[in-house]
């Protein structure tokens, strides 16, 4: 296979097969996972400084989204609250190699909260559906579920063919197992469920047009996928939220939090519900959540993209 072979996947998007590319990302994993914690805090600080300075697009699309979700905020709060978000993110790079090249996922596990409902619901018999936030550390999330219970994580497989076995390796390291984010894989996840199992799937990313409802998000109207009603309502698993929050002692607290809502209510009111739940998690730790995640890229009217300069 040459490095401009590509494959269709769906929603018009490709698959590319690039094994330089991917060398040089398993070196850094490599690097990353090697390097001690103090040397993860500096890499995040210059992540976040260059960011800002150079107007790279990850500072500028944060920005765009606080505007949006924070429009009472000045510019300098903004300012302030993309760079925590941003040296947030520059401390996943290490943190994640670590977790997948080092096997270091309990080292970052911290205190959990709401898991006693959680294991009632498996306890009566019930598979458990997560859902979430791109916030806190979702691959500490994920080790907490892999580690302590049959776990089934829908993912949307990378544009880099070779980063596939790269996420899928470091992930299953327990009793995970990556299932895609297709027919195939919804079907796969629903059966799980119902034989009691537990299972995620991530709610603040943005579906096809087909796939998703616009509702409020943080105060902007947001393409949110449905995906997740039609898995609970044929399941008839019990739905919670997860977020991993990192403590003062720089571990992640895992937050188990149940969704009481009726798999057969309306599409709308259905996603208007679940997008209400994230909103309150990423109100309480704004600083940790993925600022720099195109959100509000497809409009519902055809209108400009607020992400175009």
């Amino acid at each position: 296979m040459t490095n401009q072979e590509t494959k269709p996947v769906s929603k018009g998007k490709e698959v590319r097969s690039n094994p330089r590319k991917v060398k040089l990302i398993r070196t850094l994993i490599g690097l990353f996972a090697f390097l001690p914690g103090v040397a993860g805090r500096a890499f995040a600080r210059l992540f976040a400084l260059l960011s800002k300075l150079f107007k790279t697009r990850s500072y500028t699309t944060s920005l765009t989204n606080l505007t949006i979700c924070y429009p009472d905020y000045s510019d300098k709060k903004r300012q302030q609250l993309a760079k925590k978000s941003l040296q947030h993110t520059g401390r996943l790079f290490f943190e994640v190699a670590k977790i997948w090249r080092s096997c270091q996922g309990e080292k970052f596990l911290g205190a959990v909260e709401g898991e006693k409902r959680m294991q009632r619901s498996l306890a009566e018999g019930k598979g458990v559906l997560f859902t979430g936030a791109h916030i806190g550390n979702w691959e500490v999330a994920l080790y907490y579920l892999g580690k302590n219970f049959p776990f089934y994580c829908m993912y949307r497989p990378p544009r880099q063919l070779e980063m596939d076995e790269v996420i899928t390796k470091g992930r299953c390291q327990n009793q995970t197992a990556m299932v895609r984010g297709d027919s195939r894989g919804v079907m796969e996840l629903i059966k799980a469920l119902k034989e009691g199992k537990v299972a995620a799937v991530l709610s603040d990313q943005e579906p096809g047009r087909g796939a998703g409802v616009f509702v409020p998000f943080c105060g902007k109207e947001a393409l949110t996928m449905t995906l997740v009603q039609k898995i609970h309502l044929k399941s008839h698993a019990d739905l919670y939220q997860i977020a991993a929050i990192r403590n003062d002692q720089g571990q992640y607290d895992i937050k188990i939090e149940a969704i009481d809502l009726d798999p057969e209510i309306g599409e709308c009111e259905y996603a208007k519900q679940v997008n209400a739940k994230l909103e309150d998690m990423i109100r309480r730790y704004p600083e940790q959540y993925q600022w720099s995640y195109k959100r509000f890229k497809t409009t519902e009217c055809g209108g400009a993209n607020p992400y175009r300069r």
